[in-house]
């Protein structure tokens, strides 16, 4: 296992352990974002995948003064975790372009349609 370097400044210790704190915090908020249902999943997967990038920003900064084998181990678990929400953002939009029930045009027509023959029969 590698090590910090023992004779780090107070001051650099104290920054990464804010940025770290910093991190924690918007992973756990990107997980729990995760377990949020909504209409349109998309936009509140980018937003994951945003927030998983800056965890990445500030994980990789710290690893830049603190080289651990759990730091390493954090990092490729990060970055499962970003692959696995684009694939979902991918599939999901994938699902929307071959579905023609995802935009509002089948379900007008058939609006349309039941009106005309509601219609007929009155």
């Amino acid at each position: 296992m590698d090590a910090a370097d023992p004779d780090l400044p107070d001051a650099a210790v104290e920054h990464i352990s804010q940025m770290l704190t910093l991190a924690k915090r918007k992973h756990q908020e990107a997980i729990a974002m995760l377990g949020t249902p909504d209409p349109s999943a998309v936009p509140r997967l980018r937003e994951v995948l945003r927030l998983l990038e800056e965890v990445e920003l500030l994980a990789d900064d710290a690893s830049t003064y603190i080289e651990t084998d759990a730091m390493k181990a954090a990092l490729k678990d990060l970055h499962f975790q970003q692959a696995s929400v684009q694939m979902a953002i991918t599939q999901l939009e994938q699902l929307k372009v071959r579905s023609p029930w995802a935009t509002p045009w089948p379900w007008i027509t058939i609006m349309a349609l039941a009106l005309i023959i509601a219609q007929a029969f009155s």
